[in-house]
């Protein structure tokens, strides 16, 4: 009997004290020692001294952000990705279509019907970054600053919107490009004569 009054009090003993903590902190309240209402509020982000300039030493591990209008289709950077959270799609074009240059000046020869970037999957490895040839996939921020801001803050409701589509091509453009199969085009050739 006494091990239960003993329990009791012990119980009781511990749970005051815990309160009493709480209350403590209720009543000396400090600024900046309170919840913030995310997303209106927002801590201050430090400023990072790591002992590199941070030009020339990428540390940050934010946003992987695409520049279309650059990508060549090469695939060297789904095939890096050790997750496999980026996926892309090219089309062959006739021969002497002309899709453009980049700015790098290389000249391009398949079309990106398709660019997407999974961010619930993508573990910020960077590693999808140094095989691109073109340099248009990058993490955002730090020496990436004059390309793209840095970007944290991409908290979504629904997971399908952190999946990032940065093609660009219509369907219109899908069906000026695709090259019918030999038999319709000798159908289409024996219709037109």
């Amino acid at each position: 009997m006494s091990k239960y009054f003993h329990d009791l009090w012990s119980a009781i003993f511990s749970s005051m004290v815990g309160m009493g903590i709480t209350l403590k902190h209720m009543f000396l309240i400090r600024k900046g020692n309170v919840t913030l209402q995310y997303p209106e509020e927002k801590w201050p982000r430090p400023e990072r001294k790591i002992g590199y300039d941070l030009k020339d030493y990428n540390v940050i591990r934010s946003r992987l952000h695409h520049n279309i209008d650059d990508c060549t289709g090469c695939n060297k950077c789904a095939r890096a990705c050790p997750v496999g959270c980026i996926k892309v799609e090219t089309m062959k074009v006739p021969k002497g279509t002309d899709l453009g240059t980049t700015s790098n000046d290389t000249i391009k020869r398949l079309l990106v019907t398709r660019f997407d970037i999974d961010m619930t999957e993508c573990m910020y490895c960077n590693l999808c970054t140094y095989p691109c040839p073109e340099e248009c996939i990058f993490m955002t921020g730090g020496p990436n600053s004059s390309k793209h801001p840095l970007d944290y803050e991409y908290s979504e409701y629904d997971r399908r919107n952190l999946v990032f589509n940065f093609a660009k091509v219509t369907q219109e453009e899908i069906d000026k490009y695709t090259i019918p199969p030999p038999e319709e085009q000798q159908k289409d050739e024996v219709e037109s004569s």
